[in-house]
C-alpha cells in the first residue's frame, strides 16, 4: 500500500507514499487529493497542493501546459541510460546508473547513493565523476586486453604456420637423408 517492499528496476526501495485514484500520500509532499478530466485533446488536472493545470501532447516526449497561469514547456526522452530534458528555463542532460545520475549541464541536479545513503548536488556530482573514471579505468583495462589478444591471434597464426613449415621441412629432409643412406 505504501511502496513498502516495492523495488525499482535495480533493486532498490521505491518512494515510501500512498498512491491512490484520487489521493496521494508522502512522507515529503504531505497529502493531496486530485481530480482528472480528458477534454479533447487537452487534460485538465485539478490538485490541492499544485493547482489547476491544463495540459497538452505536442509530440512524443514534449507537452506543453499551463499551470496556476504559468506556461510550462516540458519535454522528456531517454535512450537507454541517457535522458535529455527540456523546459522554458533550458536544456539538461543526464545519465543513469547503479548509483544514481549524473546531469551533464546542471551538475546541482545529480545523485549519488551508496549503503542507503543518498546525496544530491555538488558532493554527489562529483562522487559520480569519481564513479564514472572507475568504470572508465575498468573498461579500458578490459578492452586493452581485448585488443592485445585480438593482435596476439595474427602473429601467433603466422608464428605456427611457419614453424610447421620449418618442422615439415625438416622433417622431410630428415626423411630424405634416411632413405639415402638406407
Amino acid at each position: 500500500m505504501f511502496g513498502i517492499g516495492r523495488k525499482d528496476r535495480h533493486g532498490r526501495q521505491v518512494r515510501i507514499e500512498h498512491r491512490g485514484r484520487y489521493t496521494r500520500a508522502s512522507r515529503t509532499g504531505g497529502v493531496a487529493l486530485r481530480a482528472e478530466k480528458k477534454v479533447g485533446p487537452v487534460n485538465l488536472t485539478a490538485n490541492t497542493s499544485k493547482g489547476l493545470r491544463a495540459s497538452a501532447r505536442v509530440s512524443k516526449g514534449l507537452r506543453v501546459a499551463l499551470q496556476n497561469g504559468r506556461f510550462q514547456l516540458i519535454g522528456r526522452w531517454q535512450k537507454g541510460p541517457v535522458g535529455f530534458n527540456l523546459s522554458k528555463t533550458g536544456v539538461s542532460a543526464s545519465a543513469r546508473n547503479r548509483m544514481g545520475s549524473f546531469n551533464f549541464l546542471k551538475p546541482q541536479y545529480s545523485s549519488f547513493r551508496f549503503a542507503g545513503v543518498q546525496l544530491r548536488g555538488r558532493k554527489a556530482a562529483t562522487l559520480q565523476l569519481v564513479y564514472l573514471m572507475i568504470l572508465a579505468v575498468i573498461f579500458l583495462a578490459r578492452f586493452s586486453v581485448f585488443v592485445l589478444w585480438a593482435l596476439t591471434l595474427p602473429v601467433m597464426f603466422v608464428w605456427d604456420f611457419l614453424t610447421g613449415l620449418v618442422e615439415g621441412a625438416r622433417t622431410e629432409e630428415l626423411c630424405d637423408e634416411g632413405t639415402r643412406t638406407g
